[in-house]
């Protein structure tokens, strides 16, 4: 068996490898992660947050998930007839304000801005519901008073403490319908998704018990259809539900896309690899998505395919199967795929394999991953793996060719300016109508470092520099500082069906920045030293050094890319020095060269050097000076001291402004104690730099010095204190029967150190006594050891 086991997968590798060559991505390609809001699995990260900090939050996941390649989101906004959005229906979930029925405060409406965040990154949205789970754990938080269990509870069956609406009642299908249809008049959503959540799952399910398998019989009995097998009822239930809402759909919005994400084995047997031992959708949950392809009630379908190659439920067997059952009915096929699971899964290639897998059938068109969250987790590096190589390249999604064929015209005046933000960019006016009415939902833009561009080279993804929900584009720097670069920008309608290109648009490098201040040669520039230069034509960021060096060959102090403004306010310059500056400009055309550098000298003082204490110096009196040097230019000096080396306001001893001599007299510093401090100076045109930080330490308490008593010890020995008890002196013995490095140190009752009397300190052999002063002690029970 063991054999067998390793010949299976030297096999499936060798197979992987032939397969599964490294090639560009495709251009056309559905690729979609699940935003899961129940219990804050993926957003918000917690029910309490302020309304700034969700909104953070949710576009901080959104801008991860567009750098990882996702093109699509599908976003949880009802968890359990609730709602993350202002619903006529149902009441404000509880995981997105803690209080079920309340709205967030300061108030925003999420899926709106969701809505939008995804738009403007040219990102699909669908909105994702649970059509009939209505408490997922009875008094986890308390109901609200408009929540449907409560104003219908006559539509609500239990099982445990699981209630969900009854999927046999003519009554739930309305109303279900009612919320999805509000949701499609008054949001500008891509699609409605729905997950497997339909009859409940087992150990929970419908026929474990006979009470369960009988919570529904009034409702069969009442409107049966003709059925007389009950299960055949249930799944005809579910099936009409799917219907209602497809059709409402149609009826408001047909571009709006429905689809479903089932449970991953439909039936047992099928494909026959799956045998009947695991759990079946179509039995226990009586979720019969085939129906759903033969009644064309739904535009794609995500069957729910967690597990690897190789399992009993081999995603190997179980995709392709798939694959053929959608194909066959012409509708969308994009597999779910666990990335909460590739953390335990023991092979870290099986996600990119399931990828790679899924590319080579033609008869898929993308993937679906649960969860949102997990990408910025990279499990396994997966995440870097889409990020530089299978998703590397921007895609697009693919045609339902059942909702519409008429191509959109393409976008007009398509130009390099600047845009109102002040940023230079693409930019094109909106594209005539088509021949059906629709004009464009989206814009792909695509760069190329050649003029001649043919249609044929917009089918390359390398070739798409962005998919943009605006009418304009800002490109970034090029992937190389020589240009000029070549774009063209196409539409897309609701449905991805694409324009021809726009006429080539050639971006040249911008001018070369000219330098306005300081002007060349200035002196006495103060500390915030704001450097500006004048915009040059069609700029978009700029590159800015300041080094010491005139030729810039070495020395540069400063390196900054990507400025955006003309201007940048540098800090922490030596004060004192001559120092050169320059700049170039970069746009989506290339990369300038730089300016003739322009010098300015700094006003302010140079750093202070300090002179003493040394730096590390120890047994200083505790009654001293300090001292530093004299620096040109310098008005006054400031001094500070503390016993912490971050000098936190509680730790300052000596804060000591406006000193004209370079000595400041300092006493009563505490014995045995570590010291910093530093020194800068002031003049009429700023501040120096503060010194190096030095650190010294007082000497021992002279009265805590052990005096010697007898030269000859013949023994080691620490005797008792006396007298004892004490307050507030006492005295202390001990023997050295060999000379050696000595520490006596107090402790409390709980071990810890309170006094350190003797530091590694060396001291002949001999007997020596000690006084010890603690009056700035507690009363109590101490014990000293040498």
């Amino acid at each position: 068996m063991k054999k067998y086991s390793l010949l299976l997968l030297l096999v499936l590798i060798t197979l992987s490898i032939n397969i599964f060559p490294q090639s560009i991505p495709p251009k056309i390609e559905m690729r979609a992660a699940w935003i899961a809001t129940v219990t804050n699995l993926d957003w918000p990260n917690s029910p309490n947050g302020t309304t700034e900090d969700q909104k953070l939050q949710l576009i901080n996941l959104l801008d991860e998930l567009k750098r990882d390649g996702i093109n699509t989101i599908i976003f949880q906004i009802r968890t359990e007839c609730d709602a993350l959005y202002s619903s006529a229906y149902d009441p404000w979930s509880y995981w997105l304000t803690g209080s079920q029925g309340t709205p967030p405060y300061p108030y925003y409406n999420p899926l709106e801005f969701a809505v939008e965040e995804a738009h403007n990154r040219g990102m699909e949205i669908h909105a994702w519901f649970n059509p009939y789970r209505a408490v997922r754990t009875v008094g986890y938080y308390t109901i609200a008073p408009n929540h449907v269990s409560v104003e219908h509870p006559e539509w609500v069956l239990q099982i445990s403490t699981f209630k969900f609406l009854n999927p046999g009642l003519p009554e739930v299908r309305e109303y279900i319908r009612k919320v999805i249809g509000d949701v499609v008049s008054n949001y500008d959503v891509d699609g409605i998704h729905f997950d497997d959540y339909f009859y409940p799952y087992p150990p929970n399910n419908m026929t474990a018990t006979s009470a369960n398998n009988a919570l529904d019989d009034a409702a069969f009995a009442a409107d049966p259809r003709g059925f007389t097998d009950k299960n055949d009822w249930r799944r005809d239930n579910v099936n009409l539900m799917v219907q209602e809402v497809y059709d409402t759909i149609q009826a408001v919005k047909p571009f709006v896309k429905f689809g479903i994400s089932p449970f991953g084995i439909w039936r047992h047997y099928y494909p026959p690899i799956v045998g009947g031992g695991t759990l079946s959708a179509y039995d226990d949950i009586f979720c019969d998505a085939i129906a759903w392809l033969h009644d064309r009630s739904i535009d794609y379908l995500t069957p729910q395919l967690y597990w690897p190659f190789g399992s009993i439920t081999d995603y190997g067997s179980l995709q392709p199967w798939w694959a053929d059952s959608v194909f066959s009915n012409e509708r969308h096929y994009y597999p779910g795929h666990a990335y909460y699971r590739i953390s335990v899964w023991s092979n870290p290639s099986e996600m990119p394999n399931q990828i790679r897998f899924d590319r080579a059938n033609p008869k898929v068109h993308g993937g679906v991953f649960f969860r949102a969250k997990n990408f910025g987790e990279n499990p396994k590096g997966v995440t870097d793996t889409l990020r530089n190589d299978l998703y590397r390249y921007i895609s697009i999604l693919p045609q339902m060719a059942w909702k519409d064929i008429v191509d959109p015209n393409p976008p007009q005046n398509l130009r390099y300016e600047r845009l109102p933000n002040g940023q230079a960019g693409l930019a094109w006016d909106l594209p005539q109508t088509a021949s059906d009415g629709d004009s464009a939902s989206r814009y792909v833009v695509y760069r190329f470092n050649y003029s001649n561009v043919q249609p044929a080279d917009l089918e390359n993804s390398a070739n798409i520099l962005n998919v943009e929900g605006r009418k304009y584009s800002i490109p970034g720097e090029p992937p190389s500082p020589v240009g000029p670069y070549y774009f063209v920008v196409a539409s897309l309608d609701r449905n991805y069906n694409e324009s021809v290109m726009t006429s080539v648009l050639t971006v040249n490098p911008p001018p070369i920045p000219v330098l306005a201040f300081p002007g060349n040669g200035e002196i006495n520039i103060s500390n915030d030293i704001n450097l500006e230069w004048y915009y040059p034509e069609l700029a978009a960021s700029y590159r800015l050094q300041i080094s010491s060096d005139p030729s810039f060959a070495s020395d540069t102090l400063l390196d900054q890319s990507g400025l955006t403004d003309t201007s940048l306010t540098v800090t922490g310059l030596e004060g004192g020095t001559i120092y050169y500056w320059r700049v170039n400009s970069t746009n989506a055309g290339g990369v300038s060269d730089f300016s003739a550098p322009f010098s300015f000298t700094t006003g302010y003082p140079a750093t202070t050097t300090l002179v003493f204490p040394f730096n590390n110096t120890v047994e200083l009196p505790i009654d001293s000076l300090f001292y530093w040097n004299l620096v040109p230019a310098a008005e006054t000096y400031d001094l500070i001291l503390a016993n912490s080396v971050y000098f936190s306001s509680t730790s300052i001893v000596i804060d000591t402004t406006g000193l004209t001599d370079t000595t400041l007299a300092y006493s009563n510093l505490l014995y045995n104690t570590f010291y910093y401090w530093k020194v800068r100076a002031i003049n009429q045109y700023g501040t120096g730099n503060w010194s190096t930080i030095f650190k010294f330490k007082t000497m021992l308490d002279p009265s805590s010095v052990a005096n010697e008593i007898n030269s000859i010890a013949d023994d080691y020995l620490l005797e008792q204190n006396y007298p004892n008890p004490f307050n507030p002196t006492t005295m202390i013995r001990f023997n050295l029967s060999e000379a050696g490095i000595v520490s006596l140190k107090i402790y409390n009752l709980l071990g810890q150190e309170v006094a350190s009397l003797i530091n590694s300190e060396f001291y002949n052999s001999g007997s020596y006594e000690l006084n010890f002063d603690a009056s700035n002690l507690p009363s109590g029970i101490y014990f000293y050891r040498i």
